[in-house]
């Protein structure tokens, strides 16, 4: 499995250098409507998959079946971009971060399935690896409700001990965007507990400098400035707490540097 994954990250870090930094906005924008913008593309994936499976991978470079999954392999990523050019054009589709991660999915499952026949990996083995301990389960569980719950609990909860201090904005009002408040909190607290779980406290504050930073302007408010402290004390020692959580469960001990 140890080869499998080599194969897969190679192909992957190939796809990456191709479709983001290799990737001119002329090719971007007329690859679904230009055989020619599509071609060159393909030979960009061919070229950086070949290189990066020879530098990384155990993969017999040379054999003709390795070649013709290679090939299968781009033709698929080809299909899969022009697919979803034309759906975006049409609208069948929206041009939005939903259909750019399912278009990634679609991409590594694609890059998955070339890796397994490349490295001749059968269904058994990829079950045993798939398959989680039950200590690894537990601490999966474990953080998931932690994140959940300290991320969008607390975020209620907060709502609920700020309600009496919330400052009213004309819904219209060019200078606040629709629910920014709302994302900025969970960032900051999905950011906050990952920072503790790290044991890399420090940057708690370097969260709160920049979340201090955006608002300075508002601070000339009194009103304002005790809400967001209130609102913002609440959501750091919320996510704090959240990361000691993780850190007892996961190392059995509590240990900030």
């Amino acid at each position: 499995m140890q080869t499998t994954q080599i194969t897969f990250m190679s192909l992957l870090l190939a796809h990456l250098l191709g479709d983001f930094p290799l990737q001119s906005e002329s090719i971007s924008r007329n690859k679904g409507t230009s055989l020619r913008a599509l071609g060159i593309h393909g030979i960009i994936h061919l070229v950086l998959a070949w290189a990066c499976l020879l530098i990384f991978a155990q993969v017999r470079l040379l054999s003709i079946s390795t070649q013709l999954v290679i090939l299968l392999y781009i033709a698929a990523h080809l299909l899969i971009d022009k697919l979803k050019c034309r759906l975006t054009l049409r609208r069948t589709l929206p041009d939005d971060w939903k259909t750019f991660l399912l278009d990634q999915l679609i991409h590594g499952i694609v890059l998955a399935i070339a890796a397994i026949l490349l490295t001749g990996t059968s269904v058994g083995e990829l079950i045993r690896w798939a398959a989680l301990t039950t200590e690894a389960k537990t601490h999966v569980l474990e953080v998931a409700i932690v994140y959940v719950a300290v991320i969008f609990g607390g975020g209620y909860l907060i709502r609920y001990l700020t309600r009496g201090l919330a400052i009213d904005t004309p819904a219209n009002s060019p200078a606040h965007l629709e629910n920014a408040g709302l994302y900025i909190g969970w960032l900051e607290r999905l950011l906050v507990i990952t920072a503790v779980a790290l044991q890399t406290p420090a940057l708690v504050g370097l969260i709160l400098t920049g979340k201090s930073i955006a608002r300075f302007p508002e601070f000339k408010e009194a009103r304002f400035v005790e809400y967001f402290l209130i609102g913002t004390l609440l959501s750091i020692a919320l996510s704090v707490l959240g990361g000691i959580v993780l850190l007892q469960l996961i190392y059995g001990t509590v240990s900030l540097k």
